[in-house]
């Protein structure tokens, strides 16, 4: 059962990465360094995005059940993997209030929307940041535990930067700290599905 739920969260974590690339590659109209990827929930091309939050959450929902049955992570805590597990209930609350884009009105749905995905964020980086080191000291993943660590370190560090974009003056660079944070918190998840696949194998 590990071995699949590893397996499922590899394939789910990197469908994410090929969707999170479409983004760009295609004519969406959004800006990677001017726009929130949340915008791209918003258009001809939000079918996308919400495939993007469904392979994700698939992928952080197996990584959560394997790591809480493989006998080979005895220090993950309980808490932590709340924390995992609560993400994807998080991204339901964003696919069903879409953001609202910048310059427009803020709405009901855009107030959900950024309450959800502040609480995304929160939780993610919560989860990553506990189980790091927890992590790093056992079977596959003390192999990668200073990949893990540095993914961890860019998170904190563009979470915090999104965070002082947020001021008016700065919202023209929020989109590349957003996707900062992304991309190393969905690394990390991935390398960690991977380090899971190899224990399980």
């Amino acid at each position: 059962m590990a071995l699949l739920l590893a397996a499922l969260a590899v394939l789910g974590m990197g469908g994410y990465f090929c969707v999170f690339g479409a983004f760009h590659l295609l004519p969406t109209g959004y800006h990677p360094i001017r726009h929130a990827v949340s915008d791209y929930g918003v258009g001809r091309y939000a079918w996308l995005f919400r495939w993007a939050l469904v392979a994700s959450s698939v992928g952080i929902l197996a990584l959560a059940a394997g790591l809480a049955i493989e006998p080979g992570t005895p220090t993950v805590t309980l808490l932590q993997l709340v924390f995992l597990f609560l993400i994807p209930v998080t991204r339901l609350g964003m696919l069903k209030y879409p953001t609202d884009l910048e310059g427009q009105r803020l709405t009901r749905s855009g107030r959900l929307h950024y309450l959800f995905a502040v609480a995304a964020f929160a939780l993610t980086y919560s989860a990553i940041a506990g189980m790091t080191p927890e992590l790093g000291s056992v079977g596959a993943w003390s192999s990668v535990s200073g990949f893990l660590s540095v993914l961890r370190i860019i998170a904190l560090v563009s979470l915090v930067l999104l965070v002082i974009a947020l001021v008016p003056r700065l919202r023209v660079v929020f989109g590349l700290f957003e996707r900062g944070f992304l991309l190393s918190t969905n690394l990390w998840c991935l390398t960690a599905a991977i380090c899971l696949l190899v224990e399980t194998a």
